[in-house]
């Protein structure tokens, strides 16, 4: 039996206060943020904290007597875990998830659970972590083991199960089609699972239902990465764990939403960078269809942060790995594991044959996926010459940190010593990693590897399918900018699986490292800014590129930088080319010159405003041009190399007058306490035209079943809160989140805005 153990948790914050919350919940986003904390940038300026949370639950005679479990899907970090007084399990790393066996400390009548977090020693993550407990918490009693299904053929079907009892086996359309023992079972006129066709079955044994798909994985240098054995090209994108304004917490609608705009945005693949991925997510990658890389670490023995997990790695790589794994294996999304990002410790011996024992441990638990790790070609090259590598003064303390000093500028090592050089050199970073030293670098990993990550060195790949030519190869970090040199590649060499940017969705901390924003916006940096997709879920310019040069994108794209800041120069980004929206609404800039850029694969691109024309040959699927702005309809119209017009696209001016548009993403909830509504707010004319040059506050009021969960922007640099009631619009746009209560009812969401009209919606919890 498994229950639900989310509602009504006490929680005391790191200043001593107490009030009830509901998990997930993200304790690091109730903080206030300073300039001076340990972690700076890296968390967002988020200081750390203890915190306790405690519930009382009660079991029966018959209950006590049987296997009693919780399951923490996600507790970041440094967790104990207390019932009636008596410490049941300790667990260390943030990102992985455990059983916590209480059989012993409970009883029958009231017992109560207290969970102790210890997130206070920063810096320990170069993003931001969240803290406390996160994600969801079940209480097990008597469970089962899960059983494990795996592939063994696809013409014709058959499954192996693992399962301590009799199975039922059920179709996507819920008939029953196997019952009996477990073993190998043939499935007739099977339906297989892949990302563009994600067919799901369902096992159950003892009550416990268990999705899973048919999918059959090959891999080899010759024949490519297979599925059902057909080749996939991996279009894909790295993610962080964190939700935007939700902080942290893992709520499965939100992990859904995610996959379903990252589908919609072109991708096929996301690397979960640089922990395990959540349950939740992986579900939603099941069932919408996205092929997943899974990652279990940043680092391994050798730290990127003061007190980061290297302190830990000697002792619990070995569980944490398993969890990961086990979690993972029933999954058909996940096609990779990875053991590591940008591991410089693979630029020596001791590292490589890390990486060889990480490796045959996940094949001894799960060989029918290939592991990988992100390997930094040209960070491994410094290694090797002692540069860039993290070194401890003394012995290791674990203890605080003392809050910066103004003007304190941290020696940066590892991947924050890479991303420093990329923002200074950008492009060039690309070519550094080609040679006789970058070959030396990447030999020891790639050859405990099945197929090694190469990050941000893709300028290797046309000598290594020569010289190793079994060697498999991926992508693991890349820019959007090397796409079209990248993605030829990856078609015409088997051997290169895909291609994943950095970064697919925008996320918190690491603040400012992709940011395009104007000076003249204030605040301390919170989002990455490198994203091509906003936190809000609005797909931006970046993504539309990597349509076209993908080829899901058949037409022209048009984007122009913002008008309301022309004149200004913003910071600017390696990991970042433009930051162009589609848009030609900016009243009051009437005569400006519009720096307007169209993504096309064509060989030229004509440029139409009224009387304007303008026509210049495309170049890396790209022209920008430079016109005036007047109100009116922008076209642009692809030509190929013969002048045949292959695809137009067009943007229309909207009305002056402001509106709010207000367009939840449902209306119907459910009352479990996790369900929540997405509800982009955008300051729009009447027709719902976006008015991009408004960036006001916004206030939202929640009433009835529900409260409000999250309110937020895409802007990388605020001192606004994500938990408050309002918050300045940017680009026109932001996005509330409602959560649901555990009662049904009625949630009633007051949207409004100085000087126009509040909109009122009505949202039914059932």
């Amino acid at each position: 039996m498994v229950i639900d153990f989310n509602e009504g948790w006490s929680f005391t914050d790191s200043h001593g206060k107490e009030y009830t919350v509901n998990l997930p919940h993200d304790a690091m986003l109730t903080e206030t943020r300073d300039p001076s904390c340990p972690a700076g940038a890296q968390s967002g300026y988020f200081p750390g904290g203890k915190y306790v949370y405690k519930k009382s639950f009660s079991l029966s005679d018959v209950t006590v007597f049987k296997k009693v479990e919780l399951l923490f899907e996600g507790v970041y970090q440094n967790c104990g875990v207390h019932v009636n007084g008596e410490l049941c399990c300790r667990h260390r790393y943030g990102y992985t998830e455990f059983y916590a066996d209480i059989s012993r400390a409970v009883h029958t009548g009231e017992n109560t659970v207290t969970v102790t977090v210890d997130n206070s020693l920063q810096p320990n993550c170069r993003w931001y972590s969240g803290a406390g407990i996160y994600r969801p918490v079940s209480l097990m009693i008597d469970e089962p083991m899960e059983p494990v299904i795996k592939t063994l053929s696809v013409e014709p079907a058959v499954i192996r199960v693992e399962a301590e009892e009799d199975v039922k086996i059920y179709d996507r359309d819920g008939a029953l089609i196997y019952a009996g023992a477990p073993g190998e079972i043939p499935i007739s006129n099977a339906l297989l699972w892949s990302a563009e066709e994600p067919n799901l079955y369902t096992c159950i044994c003892r009550g416990k239902r268990m999705p899973f798909g048919i999918r059959l994985l090959s891999w080899s240098a010759e024949t490519g990465l297979t599925v059902n054995g057909k080749r996939v090209l991996l279009r894909g994108g790295c993610i962080h764990h964190d939700n935007g304004v939700l902080g942290a917490c893992g709520f499965s609608d939100a992990e859904e939403r995610r996959v379903r705009i990252l589908k919609e945005a072109g991708y096929n693949a996301i690397r979960s960078a640089h922990n395990p991925m959540s349950r939740a997510m992986l579900a939603a990658c099941d069932r919408l269809g996205m092929y997943v890389m899974d990652e279990a670490f940043d680092g391994w023995y050798t730290p990127k942060n003061y007190h980061d997990y290297s302190r830990a790695f000697a002792d619990s790589w070995r569980d944490d790995l398993r969890s990961m794994v086990e979690k993972d294996v029933n999954h058909p999304c996940v096609i990779l594991y990875s053991v590591g990002n940008e591991v410089s410790e693979t630029a020596t011996e001791e590292g490589v044959k890390t990486c060889a024992a990480l490796t045959r441990f996940v094949h001894g638990l799960d060989d029918t996926r290939p592991v990988t790790a992100g390997i930094n070609v040209l960070l491994n090259v410094y290694a090797n010459l002692g540069l860039g590598v993290y070194r401890d003064k003394g012995e290791y303390k674990p203890e605080q940190l003392p809050q910066k000093e103004k003007g304190y500028r941290e020696k940066k090592t590892g991947s924050a010593f890479f991303n420093a050089m990329a923002q200074k050199l950008g492009g060039l970073m690309f070519f550094m990693a080609k040679g006789k030293k970058g070959d030396r670098a990447t030999k020891g990993a790639a050859g405990q590897l099945d197929i090694i990550g190469l990050n941000y060195a893709a300028s290797r790949y046309d000598e290594d399918v020569l010289k190793y030519p079994d060697r498999m190869m991926v992508g693991s970090e890349t820019m959007v900018t090397d796409l079209p040199y990248n993605w030829p590649r990856v078609i015409k060499h088997p051997a290169i699986v895909g291609d994943f940017v950095w970064a697919a969705w925008d996320y918190m901390g690491e603040a400012g490292v992709g940011d395009w924003t104007y000076h003249s916006y204030p605040g301390l940096p919170l989002l990455a800014g490198s994203g091509t997709v906003d936190v809000t879920g609005k797909i931006t310019a970046e993504a539309y590129y990597q349509q076209v040069i993908w080829g899901v994108r058949g037409t022209p794209w048009i984007g122009v930088r913002p008008l309301n800041h022309a004149g200004e120069t913003p910071a600017k980004s390696a990991w970042r080319f433009t930051n162009a929206i589609d848009s030609w609404t900016w009243h009051g800039y009437e005569g400006k010159t519009a720096v307007v850029e169209v993504y096309a694969n064509a060989a030229s691109v004509r440029l139409e405003l009224g009387s304007i024309s303008q026509q210049k040959k495309v170049k890396n699927y790209r022209c920008t041009f430079r016109i005036p702005y007047y109100a009116g309809t922008l076209t642009a119209t692809a030509y190929d190399h013969f002048g045949k017009a292959v695809g137009t696209h067009s943007l229309t001016t909207g009305q002056k007058a402001p509106t709010l548009t207000v367009r939840p993403e449902k209306t119907m909830l459910k009352a479990d306490g996790q369900s929540l509504c997405f509800i982009p707010i955008e300051f729009t004319d009447e027709r719902g035209e976006l008015l991009p040059y408004i960036e006001r506050p916004v206030t939202v009021k929640v009433s009835g079943a529900g409260v409000l969960q999250g309110l937020g922007s895409a802007l990388c640099k605020t001192d606004e809160r994500y938990d408050a009631y309002t918050f300045t619009a940017y680009r026109g746009r932001l996005l509330a989140v409602v959560r649901a209560g555990t009662t049904a009812g009625k949630i009633e969401v007051e949207v409004g805005s100085e000087g126009i009209d509040s909109k009122i919606l009505v949202l039914e919890v059932v």
